[in-house]
């Protein structure tokens, strides 16, 4: 799939100023032209957080189950949506936190297509039977999983799940021709 740049995501940082920055330092690391942050972001009042989500390269943020819009007025910073789509190198991602039941009719996903989700911490990478694939990036401050804390890495071949320490690959899956 060509126009695809490196995207990464992340989700349940759950107010953490040092997972965010880890986030960032991966961004850079990997020249990624994009961050998808999925839900319960839970920034702090705290101005270094801020500070670093405007460092973010392009960033698309939905709200979380954990976010508040209290939280966000705090941090100055707007309230996302519960859910968001963009095309991103030619294939529909819509991205949502998880925690609600959503009905992806209205987008007409086929295949090729990306849901990326959080919520429950635990990486994965999902392919259904009309090849739509769903992507969680775990969680880099709370995983509940062996991968310990993890991202998600989309670029032009591959969906990956990384470990957040050293960029490891813990999974992947190859990208379906557009």
């Amino acid at each position: 799939m060509q126009g695809l740049s490196t995207v990464l995501i992340t989700a349940d940082l759950h107010g953490s100023t040092a997972a965010l920055e880890a986030i960032l330092r991966r961004c850079e690391a990997e020249g990624a032209s994009s961050l998808i942050i999925a839900g319960d972001l839970c920034p702090p009042d705290d101005p270094l957080f801020a500070s670093f989500l405007q460092q973010a390269p392009s960033p698309l943020i939905v709200r979380g189950n954990c976010d508040s819009s209290y939280a966000f007025s705090r941090a100055r910073l707007p309230l996302p949506p519960r859910i968001l789509s963009a095309t991103i190198g030619g294939r529909t991602v819509v991205i949502t936190h998880g925690d609600l039941e959503i009905d992806f009719g209205p987008w007409s996903l086929t295949a090729g297509d990306i849901i990326v989700v959080g919520h429950t911490h635990v990486p994965g990478l999902f392919l259904d039977e009309a090849q739509i694939l769903t992507i969680n990036s775990g969680s880099p401050v709370l995983p509940r999983s062996a991968f310990g804390p993890t991202y998600a890495r989309l670029d032009a071949a591959e969906a990956s799940i990384h470990r957040l320490g050293d960029g490891s690959r813990c999974l992947s899956i190859a990208l379906s021709e557009r």
